[in-house]
């Protein structure tokens, strides 16, 4: 089975499409537009890809971002949600290497994919929390009635609590771009940095959930990695490849 992912007015997209059914394959087609948002959903604490018909199972993969409604709309908005889509989908890929796809070598060259690391850092022995990756308002509301913070795909803004008042914000069935929803952890807040083979830990204490809101109310202090995090957290950092470097700092 072959998935087909991107955007409907992709032309590359639409003509892919055509080519594969005139040849007779087998696959799947799961393309969004400006009034299409399929509630795909990735449960990281599962390894679950799914929207409301079921597993979407499939054994390769030809994948666009979708860049097409924002050069329609110049919105950028539009923009981040095609980026979120596809960070979402590179995520679901990258982790099961039988799936074929092109150029899996390339394609986590250019950023890491927050979702895929969180799911690297629990095959590396780390306890992650439950987490789950979608655009769905209704399944936000269930969440609703256990402390849950959501936060976006691709970074660029803070993790904020999930409450009622922002959903009844939301107007439409579903959200424009999925999210990562997760439990949310007690402070405090234990950051690990690593320089070549050393790691250097830091607790974080501020009066807010990201502390990055806290604005100058935040205290770092130095502190000891406990020593049951180095191996996996090496391990981790190794995978996802921040640590190559071409000569030693001297």
């Amino acid at each position: 089975m072959l998935l087909i992912y991107g955007g409907s007015a992709d032309p590359q997209i639409r003509h892919f499409q055509n080519r594969v059914a005139a040849r007779g394959l087998s696959y799947r087609a799961l393309l969004h537009g400006a009034d299409n948002v399929s509630p795909r959903t990735w449960d990281i604490s599962t390894g679950r890809f799914h929207d409301d018909q079921g597993d979407i199972s499939f054994s390769s993969a030809f994948v666009r971002q979708d860049v097409f409604r924002f050069l329609s709309s110049g919105d950028q908005r539009d923009r981040d949600d095609g980026a979120s889509w596809k960070t979402m989908i590179d995520g679901v890929l990258r982790a099961d290497p039988s799936i074929r796809m092109f150029n899996r070598g390339f394609a986590g060259q250019a950023a890491v994919n927050k979702p895929l690391a969180l799911l690297w850092a629990r095959e590396a022995g780390l306890a992650i929390p439950d987490t789950v990756i979608n655009a769905s308002t209704s399944h936000a509301e269930t969440l609703l009635a256990e402390p849950t913070v959501y936060k976006p795909i691709v970074g660029g803004d803070m993790c904020r609590p999930l409450e009622a008042e922002a959903l009844a914000r939301v107007t439409t069935r579903d959200l424009k771009r999925p999210y990562i929803f997760q439990e949310r952890l007690d402070a405090p807040e234990l950051r690990v940095f690593r320089v070549g083979g050393r790691f250097f830990g830091f607790d974080v204490a501020a009066d807010a959930l990201d502390y990055r809101s806290a604005g100058q109310d935040v205290v770092v202090t130095p502190k000891e990695v406990p020593e049951h995090l180095i191996a996996p957290l090496r391990t981790l950092t190794d995978r996802i490849g921040l640590t190559n470097v071409s000569h030693p700092v001297r």
